[in-house]
């Protein structure tokens, strides 16, 4: 799968996550993002997806058979691995996919995985792009669109540097998307750029 494309190997991902899904008629599929999931080891950079497959109690043997019957129909090595560690079935696509399924320990429900073959890595990330300009824009605009409406209405905040530092909620409040996996990337362009141009702005007409 030399030069497999990112939106080649999403689609080949989400293609094959709907095939399983199939393998039995019910499954439902509880999405999981992507960095809580686990993918396959190895090196390089890979599309992953899956969840959770909930309300399987005690059929959960007989949909990992199932599962294991279509892949090999299909024409895919399988690995069943029941033992101490729960039951873990990994499927090698020819195409160069992995599927997993595994019921561990602990673990309510069997998690459901669909991995691509390894992509080459994006040399720009688009989520810390869009971040870093979301960032240069408040940081650009937040100091003077927040200090024009208050001044304006009470003239009496001319002079004081108070008011350009108005944009400061609001850039707390879109940065805290850095704590969630799924937006990391963009809020920690949008903490970075914000802080470099917003305080550079801010601080030079206050």
């Amino acid at each position: 799968m030399k030069g497999l494309s990112r939106a080649a190997a999403t689609r080949g991902v989400e293609q094959r996550l709907e095939a399983t899904l199939h393998a039995h008629a019910g499954l439902r599929l509880v999405p999981v993002p992507a960095a809580f999931l686990r993918p396959p080891p190895g090196p390089g950079a890979r599309i992953l997806r899956g969840g959770h497959l909930p309300d399987l109690g005690d059929t959960a043997g007989t949909i990992f058979d199932e599962i294991r019957h279509f892949w090999e129909e299909s024409g895919c090595r399988v690995e069943d691995g029941p033992g101490p560690d729960g039951r873990v079935l990994v499927v090698h696509d020819p195409a160069g996919y992995v599927i997993t399924l595994a019921h561990l320990p602990g673990d309510a429900d069997p998690t459901l995985t669909v991995a691509s073959p390894r992509v080459p890595a994006e040399v720009i990330d688009r989520g810390l792009l869009a971040g870093l300009l979301a960032g240069i824009a408040l940081g650009c605009g937040g100091p003077c669109l927040c200090s024009l409406g208050p001044m304006t209405a009470f003239p009496s905040l001319a002079g004081l540097s108070a008011p350009y530092w108005g944009w400061v909620p609001l850039y707390l409040l879109v940065g805290a998307s850095a704590w969630l996996p799924e937006t990391r990337r963009f809020g920690f362009g949008f903490l970075a750029a914000g802080a470099i141009v917003g305080v550079s702005v801010a601080g030079i007409f206050s």
